[in-house]
């Protein structure tokens, strides 16, 4: 694991260090997959993001490791939660948009939620330890998890669906993905099995650039609603005028501060 300081970075580009700014390669015939030794400043760290769980509201960070299922901050970790039907098959907001109105919040051990119209909501993860597991299933794919418990199962179901049951809440424990790369994922020669994510879609990091959504927005009808990096859920977001809206879909390779990333894919959001 690496560590990331979105407040360090965002300072030290300020003062002009390349060292802890974001950073894309220049091409290297026949090196493709080794780390670059040369690096082109793009911009800065704007934005340091976890979602716990999936669908749902963000976890704003000043800091965190870089882990193999994503962003950590002590026991906060990216997409290890993930809500489901009662036959633990996944539900995400493209189907219930009101997920994105779920809050968490962890303190400690202890993981609350908050809605609108609702009471809170907490419970502790340290207590799920131990537990029976299950077998949830996310895009087709079996993932061994703990569910989170009645509690938590009725006041999704009362805040989503408008029932006392049809939801539950299912929690990942462990540090390394599940999952297998799926047929249609084969063609991405790079992407491995780690690299998974506990709940996420395939991935355990996601990166945007904040001129592409001011393009976008530039570009919209008048009248339109205008569109937020959150919106597309990214771990990562880049600010600063060295990146061309769009840019992003053709890097190679990212640094942000000493940690380095390969890219695998572009995001089909």
């Amino acid at each position: 694991m690496s560590s990331l300081s979105r407040e360090a970075s965002t300072a030290l580009a300020i003062g002009g260090a390349v060292a802890l700014t974001l950073a894309a390669t220049w091409y290297h015939r026949g090196r493709k997959n080794r780390p670059p030794s040369k690096w082109r400043q793009v911009g800065q760290l704007s934005k340091l993001w976890c979602f716990p769980i999936k669908s749902c509201g963000v976890v704003e960070l000043d800091d965190a490791l870089c882990a193999t299922l994503g962003v950590k901050n002590g026991i906060l970790r990216d997409r290890v939660f993930m809500v489901t039907r009662e036959d633990h098959e996944f539900k995400t907001a493209r189907t219930y948009s009101t997920m994105t109105l779920i809050q968490p919040k962890i303190d400690g051990a202890v993981l609350t939620l908050s809605a609108p119209n609702m009471p809170d909501i907490s419970f502790s993860i340290d207590a799920l330890a131990g537990k029976e597991k299950i077998v949830a299933n996310v895009w087709g794919q079996p993932v061994e998890s703990i569910d989170c418990g009645d509690d938590v199962a009725k006041w999704l179901s009362q805040f989503m669906i408008g029932s006392d049951t049809g939801c539950r809440l299912v929690y990942y424990p462990k540090e390394k993905s599940p999952r297998t790369i799926k047929e249609k994922h084969l063609s991405y020669k790079l992407a491995k099995p780690k690299d998974g994510g506990g709940f996420s879609d395939f991935n355990s990091y996601m990166i945007i650039n904040e001129n592409s959504i001011t393009d976008l927005n530039e570009r919209l009808p008048e009248g339109t609603t205008k569109c937020s990096p959150l919106w597309f859920r990214p771990n990562f977001v880049v600010s600063g005028s060295g990146a061309k809206p769009y840019e992003e879909d053709e890097w190679q390779w990212v640094r942000i501060g000493e940690t380095i990333f390969r890219v695998i894919k572009p995001c089909d959001r």
